[in-house]
């Protein structure tokens, strides 16, 4: 219930910044809203509207493609994130109270990124062409990263021919803190985290890394300094959406566990920049 309460907040914080903050204002965005920007400027078709039906194609798609599981963590952005977009473009005091752009720019792309920061902290996804990305990186080994960044490059070049030099600096300068926030948010930037676990279900530890979370583990040989005892330690690293499951998994196996987070900035090598056909040819 708290994971879901977070992720509702987070889409309200999304379609309330959106809404009432950046279309208002004619900055341009990325995404799905700023497809959805693209097609009501030609078509007349509400942006809510669009958001809608392409985020249900898209919820479709990843289902048939990335499975039921990541269909599920969807979900709910989905459906209630136009339900939002749409009742906070019907509040006429919500919109209009700020005048100075770039003070819309940097609340704007801060409560965007916070709220796509709360629904990913959650273990949800919000969706939208991530899942295309997803898609691409499965089956053609593709960055993630990469592919987003492409598209949210295309859509904004969409947006040129009806939005003034200005609103398009804007525009980049709210993404920029948008990815900022989120990635505050998350910790994560543009590396790892690295976990080191130590518990006395060291094996149920390693299968579950393993075989439930896809990640590398090794293990260190430690000793206690309190009681002297030896122990082993189990050190992986994996990628900071993964790890908001990986603890709760963790606290499943042994709630006494002890572990140690820390950052990484950039990792390489087998298990990581290798396809795990390489990685098995490998070792």
């Amino acid at each position: 219930m708290k994971k879901i309460i977070q992720i509702i907040i987070g889409n309200v914080l999304m379609a309330f910044a959106i809404s009432t903050l950046i279309l208002d204002n004619s900055i341009v965005v990325g995404g799905v809203s700023g497809i959805s920007t693209v097609f009501h400027f030609y078509t007349g078709i509400s942006v809510s509207l669009c958001v809608g039906i392409i985020n249900i194609a898209l919820f479709i798609i990843g289902f048939c493609f990335l499975g039921k599981a990541f269909a599920m963590k969807t979900l709910v952005s989905t459906f209630l994130f136009p339900i939002l977009l749409e009742f906070f473009n019907q509040q006429p005091y919500l919109h209009g109270l700020l005048n100075d752009q770039l003070l819309i720019c940097i609340l704007g792309g801060f409560l965007l990124g916070l709220g796509i920061g709360l629904v990913l902290k959650a273990g949800g996804s919000t969706g939208g062409f991530d899942i295309l990305a997803l898609i691409v990186e499965k089956y053609f080994k593709i960055p993630v990263t990469l592919l987003v960044n492409g598209i949210d490059a295309a859509i904004l070049v969409l947006q040129i021919s009806f939005h003034s030099a200005p609103e398009i600096v804007y525009g980049i300068m709210t993404i920029l803190i948008t990815a900022y926030m989120m990635n505050y948010l998350l910790s994560s930037g543009k590396g790892c985290v690295q976990v080191l676990v130590m518990s006395k279900e060291i094996e149920r530890m390693k299968t579950m890394i393993l075989n439930d979370m896809d990640a590398g583990v090794t293990l260190l040989d430690g000793k206690s300094g309190f009681y002297g005892n030896e122990t082993e330690v189990v050190l992986t690293i994996l990628p900071y959406r993964k790890f908001p499951d990986l603890k709760d998994k963790i606290k499943e196996i042994d709630e006494k566990a002890f572990i140690i987070v820390s950052h990484v900035e950039e990792v390489s090598g087998n298990g990581f920049t290798y396809s795990k056909e390489m990685r098995e040819v490998l070792s």
